[in-house]
Order: structure tokens, then sequence, then C-alpha cells
């Protein structure tokens, strides 16, 4: 700094509304454990079937009953986090992209409803009786992944699949009668800035620094092989680095392919080419270290691992 005309602004900030580097870091390492589950075949595929023993099985939606959705419009799948993702494929599989929209036994053309794909929800064009039988193909997540300050104001976790009675809303414990915008489904990855962070400068009159940043990614699962494997998935990534795309290119021009109320804007594009063409900086994954792994009931196996994030900010 030219202590002989002192800045009477920030440096490295051109507008408050931006994202910086903690944001940053966590939307992308969201999106990149997203992608990466894929590439490994981290989803299930439902499809409608007549060949069951159960009623309330997974192609089958229920209606959202939230303040403000009006009866019949909106319908949601007991599994949210519906994969939207296209050029998937791992061992000869790809995710359902025939979603197949039946009514009454009825198929619905797709231009009458929408896909809410983080929450697993449909959303109808025109209302239909809350009684009626809506069924749907769908691909969804093995794992869902969080930010642990981008959630609703409040979330419950939910255990595996309903059970096997008639209805698919109704459990002892109450929990598959909240809807999927104020659930944690299991297994699951909370990602979390941790406070301890540290700056060094990277060369001699640059201005630039090296930051580190730690970050804990909370490992939820309802049985010990889950949270076993995803254990040994994010500590084997030691010394991985990755490409950070810039988030706040990516909002200007309006690219992020997943718009504001869950459905997917028109040619999205896929992790692979946001980091071909809105490429920001390096990021070294490096300090991978496991904690906190515990088995506070049968049904509730977590553990920690904590990772430093480090690039350089010039």
């Amino acid at each position: 700094m030219n202590l002989c005309n002192p800045s009477t602004s920030f440096k490295n900030v051109n507008s408050i509304t931006e994202d910086f580097l903690l944001n940053s870091l966590e939307v992308n390492l969201k999106m990149f454990l997203d992608w990466s589950f894929l590439t490994i075949g981290g989803w299930f595929d439902v499809i409608v079937s007549n060949n069951t023993l159960q009623d309330n099985t997974y192609f089958k939606l229920k209606p959202v009953n939230d303040y403000g959705i009006v009866p019949g419009k909106v319908w949601e799948g007991i599994r949210k986090d519906w994969v939207w993702e296209s050029g998937i494929s791992c061992g000869n599989r790809n995710p359902i992209t025939d979603y197949n929209l039946t009514i009454n036994n009825q198929n619905i053309d797709i231009n009458n409803y929408k896909i809410n794909y983080p929450e697993g929800r449909i959303i109808l064009n025109n209302p239909v009786s809350v009684n009626a039988s809506v069924k749907i193909n769908y691909s969804y997540r093995y794992v869902q992944v969080y930010r642990a300050n981008n959630n609703e104001w409040f979330s419950i976790i939910q255990y595996n699949g309903p059970s096997t009675t008639k209805s698919i809303d109704r459990t002892s414990d109450g929990s598959w009668k909240i809807g999927n915008s104020h659930t944690i489904q299991l297994p699951a990855i909370v990602i979390e800035a941790l406070p301890r962070s540290r700056s060094k400068p990277h060369e001699i009159g640059s201005g630039g620094l090296i930051l580190e940043q730690d970050f804990a990614f909370h490992i939820l699962a309802d049985n010990k092989n889950d949270r076993n494997k995803l254990i040994d998935i994010l500590r084997l990534q030691q010394d991985l680095t990755i490409w950070l795309y810039d988030t706040n290119k990516l909002s200007a021009d309006n690219k992020y392919p997943i718009d504001y109320d869950g459905t997917l804007k028109n040619n999205p594009i896929m992790y692979p080419t946001i980091i071909d063409q809105y490429p920001w900086k390096k990021c070294w994954l490096r300090n991978i270290n496991v904690f906190d792994v515990d088995s506070i009931d049968p049904n509730m196996h977590r553990a920690a691992v904590k990772v430093t994030a480090e690039i350089i900010y010039v």
C-alpha cells in the first residue's frame, strides 16, 4: 500500500451484491460433490410398476398441503433431490429422462406441468383432485448435499423410506407428513465453513494472498455402511485439485441451470461445461481428516470430515 496515497475504499471488492470467497467455495463444493457422485453411479431409479405388494411405493406422489398452494396443484415424491443432469453414464446406466407422468392412469403431456427437481415436486398447470392417483418415473440422488447456511428455517431428518402402511403420509412419528422443503433425507452431507482460516502473502509486489479455509463435511446416515462409504470417498480426495467456477459471472449471465423455483432452465449447462466456460480459480483440497465418528442411536450414524481448501487470491 502506498502510504502517501491511502485508499478510501475496499480493494478486491466491486459490489456488496457479489459472492466472495466463503459463499463461492460452498456453492462450488456442493456442485462438485453432486456431479461427482453421479459419475460413480450415485442415483436410484424409480419406475412405475403394477407388480408391487406395497401401496406406498416411491413412484406414487402425494399432494402438497402448504400455505399458499392451491390444493391438487403441487405433488411431491417420497424422495426429493431428483436428478436433472444429462450426459451422465455409469455402468451402462443413465438417469431417467422419460418421466411419463400419469394422473388416474392418463398420460400427461410434458407441457402441462413443471418439475421442481431439488424438492422432488411436480407443479401442474391445472390442479386436480387431491384424491387422484399421480405416478411418475424419476431418478433421485443417492447422497443429498446441503450447505449449512442455505436451508429452510427448520428441517427434520427423515429415516429411510416410509413403512408399508397404506398411506404414504402416515407414519408413527409423523415425519412423512412434513413436506420435502423442510426435510433432510439420508444419507446426506452438510457442508459447513469452519471458523478457521489463514492468509499469507503469495508473492512480493502482487498483493495476492494464499487463502486457506477449513470446511467440515458432516455425514449423516441411517446405517453404518453408508456412513463409512462416504467417509472413505471423501478422505480419498486428499490433494485433489479442482477448478472453481465464477459464481458472479454465471449469475450475471443467467446461466445457473436451476431456476429460483427449482425448475430447469432452457438448455441448461452441466457442471463440466460451467467449469470450462466460467473458470475462476484453482482449489487445492488438503489436510483431510476424519473426526467425530459416532452412532447416537440404531438409525443415526454420524461423522465429520475436515478439509482445508487453498486458493491463490489475486
